[in-house]
């Protein structure tokens, strides 16, 4: 399935636009705390989406991996004989498995993300602004909109 970045994008700012102008008829308080829930939640979606494409960027130039189509004839890893004879405990496959998956979730553009959200936060907090039913109906802007866009999507096959 190829991902239409765009009109990703117009569902995203479709639904954003519609949260606005309702909003407006409720308040400044609902504004703000949209705003500020959807700007925080799409700053940790992107610069998760950009550090993993990195991640993944370097372990394609390193050579590093398993290639695609290895994957789908062997996705269990049975014909390797290298692999077999290297695994020794279970132990050790967690570990290994722990220190490559780290570069994903320990990478500085997802941290730089959470921090920006937990910065909007604090800052809502402080101007004492903050209101809980506005703030989490800015960040399911994103998920509800992903939602739109694959059942869009699903329906466009058909």
């Amino acid at each position: 399935m190829m991902i239409n970045i765009k009109l990703i994008a117009a569902v995203f700012l479709t639904l954003d636009l519609l949260v606005i102008l309702f909003s407006l008829y409720v308040g400044f308080d609902w504004l703000i705390n949209t705003q500020a829930g959807f700007i925080g939640s799409l700053t940790v979606v992107a610069l998760s989406l950009f550090g993993y494409k990195r991640m993944v960027e370097s372990k394609v130039h390193d050579g590093s991996g398993r290639d695609v189509i290895d994957k789908i004839e062997d996705p269990y890893e049975l014909y390797d004989e290298e692999e077999t004879e290297q695994k020794g405990s279970k132990f050790k496959e967690n570990v290994k498995h722990i220190k490559t998956s780290a570069r994903g979730y320990l990478s500085i553009y997802r941290i730089g993300g959470y921090v920006v959200f937990f910065v909007l936060f604090l800052i809502l907090v402080k101007n004492r602004y903050f209101a809980f039913l506005p703030f989490i109906t800015g960040i399911s802007i994103i998920p509800i909109s992903t939602l739109f866009y694959t059942v869009f999507q699903s329906y466009k096959k058909v």
